[in-house]
């Protein structure tokens, strides 16, 4: 695993981790993170906005339900 998160580390650059902090809605960890949610927008589509009832993620905006503790779609855990 460790070997797997040094290639996905060395595949993004400095200046498009940067870049894509800007751009997207996610408070990402690492490039790690970043690597993976460009998978997830790939298949998935856009980040599901709240629902009526669901609480906002800080990490990514999506919606939670108000018993969650982290979010399934960007894997914020909240305190």
């Amino acid at each position: 695993m460790r070997r797997l998160r040094e290639i996905i580390t060395r595949k993004i650059s400095d200046e498009e981790f940067k870049e894509k902090q800007l751009t997207y809605p996610v408070k990402f960890l690492n490039k790690e993170h970043l690597y993976y949610y460009d998978i997830y927008r790939k298949v998935v589509g856009n980040i599901p906005m709240p629902k009526q009832k669901e609480k906002t993620c800080p990490g990514c905006g999506s919606g939670l339900k108000i018993e969650a503790f982290w979010c399934k779609v960007c894997g914020y855990v909240l305190n």
